[in-house]
This record gives structure tokens, sequence and C-alpha cells, in this order.
């Protein structure tokens, strides 16, 4: 099956770069003689490229697969394979100044390079993307050119999502273009979202139908245009979604299909703000409700508003705005309970 196939070259490149990781990383002098043959192609390299040539090509490869990794994985992935590290400190010592700095053994660090070391085999596989940003895969039957979320908290844990979505058909006779929103739930917290206290209603630009949980966090609808749309057209959707009560003190785009840019805009409580808040920036689902991860910070303006834009999102990947909300009686931690 292509989805095996597709596992098989990443798990081959993660290997590959588990080796490229040890003594001194992309620092080794040794690099251009041991570049795997995934990595080869990943990189472009060619057999009659001069050692120097190759060492350029997979350096930069490798550098700007990092960059489309969420901002906490970054760093993390830069230590692992040398990136700005001293020109003598090897893969254990590079482990255990990244340990100190996150306050973790070697032993966790070792996991966790294993795993951003695995993510960026994935973004190499992922679709194509040329300098300058991600392309977008034809792959899908259609795919987001624009997203604007207006996020507004009515109340202590009440909110409507004010969602304009562009789409771009691949297809000719598009009749219904799936889509979904994440609603993350708190850790201690197993039961599915409650459909019956979600209202989801299309403002202009078609019809809503068949919404259905397809996880305990995720819900899907499809959107119905007036007219089947022929490869090509572009369409709107404008339409509001009600939660009578936020699950969790975030909320999440995790797109299906390429998206080529997504603006949130979320309105709090000015009577109650949050304590503080943070940018989700492309995470995997699982680590998006982690309220411990390093995140950049963001800051409420005089109308108790924030505002964060994303470009280039990639399937499967998680984009946001997630807050700790204001206390009242006895505190809660991000993500252990709902909103207020």
């Amino acid at each position: 099956m292509a989805q095996d196939a597709a596992e098989a070259k990443i798990n081959a490149l993660s290997a590959e770069l588990k080796l490229l990781r040890k003594g001194l990383g992309i620092q080794a002098k040794s690099l251009p003689s041991t570049v795997g043959e995934q990595l080869r192609e990943v990189c472009g390299v060619h057999e009659d490229d001069s050692p120097g040539t190759v060492r350029g090509k997979v350096v930069e490869t490798l550098r700007r697969l990092i960059e489309t990794l969420s901002e906490s994985h970054r760093e993390t992935a830069r230590i692992v394979l040398g990136f700005g590290t001293g020109p003598n400190e090897r893969y254990t010592q590079r482990l255990q100044l990244l340990g100190t700095g996150a306050d973790r053994n070697v032993r966790t660090m070792q996991r966790r390079a294993d795993d951003v070391v695995y993510l960026i085999a994935e973004a190499a596989y992922g679709a194509p993307w040329p300098y300058g940003g991600a392309a977008i895969s034809q792959d899908g039957p259609w795919h987001t050119s624009a997203l604007a979320v207006r996020l507004t908290m009515t109340g202590a844990a009440a909110a409507e999502v004010f969602e304009t979505r562009r789409v771009v058909s691949h297809v000719a006779g598009l009749a219904d273009v799936e889509h979904a929103v994440s609603l993350a739930r708190p850790a201690s917290t197993t039961d599915p979202l409650d459909l019956s206290r979600l209202g989801i209603d299309v403002v202009a630009g078609g019809e809503v139908h068949s919404v259905r949980l397809v996880s305990t966090t995720r819900v899907a609808f499809s959107l119905r245009p007036p007219q089947p749309l022929d490869a090509g057209d572009e369409h709107e959707f404008f339409f509001r979604i009600r939660v009578d009560e936020l699950p969790a003190p975030f909320y999440c785009c995790t797109p299906e299909f390429p998206c080529e840019s997504f603006d949130l805009n979320v309105r709090f409580d000015r009577a109650r703000p949050p304590q503080r808040v943070w940018r989700i920036d492309g995470e995997l689902s699982k680590d998006a409700q982690d309220p411990l991860t390093a995140r950049k910070p963001l800051f409420l303006d005089n109308a108790g508003e924030v505002r964060t834009g994303f470009r280039d999102l990639r399937p499967a990947r998680s984009y946001g705005v997630g807050w700790q909300p204001a206390s009242c009686g006895n505190a809660t931690l991000p993500g252990s309970g709902p909103p207020g």
C-alpha cells in the first residue's frame, strides 16, 4: 500500500539521520562520504557532486526541513544535528547541553532526539516545497487558499466561532467540501464532545450537513456550495459555530488538506482576561494540549483581543492559540479543566 511504502521511506530516512547525528553531526569531516541513499535522494545529491557540494546540499536541506517544524521542536533539532554548536561537541555532549537547558536527563532527551529526527524525515516526504514556502499538493480534491477565524468568548466558558474559508477545487464536479475542527479536551476528560451543545450554521456560501464526531476532540461536517465546483474554481464559505462550553482553553485548526493561510483573532471576556496566552504552531495533535511546552507568548490588546497568523499549514498538524484561564477560586492548570 502507498501508506506503508511512505512509512517505510520515512523510517529509512530516520535511521540515516540517526547515523548522521552521531559524533559531530553536520560538522563531521566525513559527512559527504557517509550520506545515506535516502538522504541523498531528498537532498538532490548526484554521483558527480564534489564533497563540498554534497555537504552544502545536505546542510541546506536539513536547515530548511527544520524550519518546517513547530517552534517547540526547532531548537532541539538544531542541537541534535549539530547546527550552531561548538566545533568539538559530540552527540552525547550536545544531548547533555540540551538536557540541562530543558531540565531533563539524558535518557529523556534521547527520546526527544529520536522524535525530532522522525519529524524531520516525515517533513522530507511531505508535500514538495520550493524555496520560500510549502507548495500546495494537488493530491487532495481541494485545498484552502485562505482561512480567517474570529473566536469570541461570551461569558465564562461559552464561545462563538465565525469562520470564513476560501477553497480551491482540484477536481471537476466537487459537490461537498469535507471540513473539521478540533476542540481540545481537558487531559482528565475522556467523554466525547456533546454535539447537541454545538451549533454550526452557514451564514453565506452554501449549506452545512453531516455533522459528526470523528474523535473525542474532532468534529467533522460537510460544506455544500450552491453548485458543484470545477477544477480551479474558488468558493468562499462563511459560517458560525456556537459552543455552550468550550471544552478546554485553546482553539486549534488541524487541516486534512493543505492551507495557504490561517488568520486567527480571539476576543476574551474583558471581565475575566486569561493569565497568559500562547501560540500553537504546527504541532502534533497530542502535543498541542501540553501546557508546559515552550511556546511564543501572545499579548492582549486594549480590547481584550489577540491576533496571530499562520502560512503554509501542513496537513495533520495543529495551529491556533492556547491560554491559561483567569483564576476563580481554586486555579486550574491549562488543559486540566474547562476555562474559568
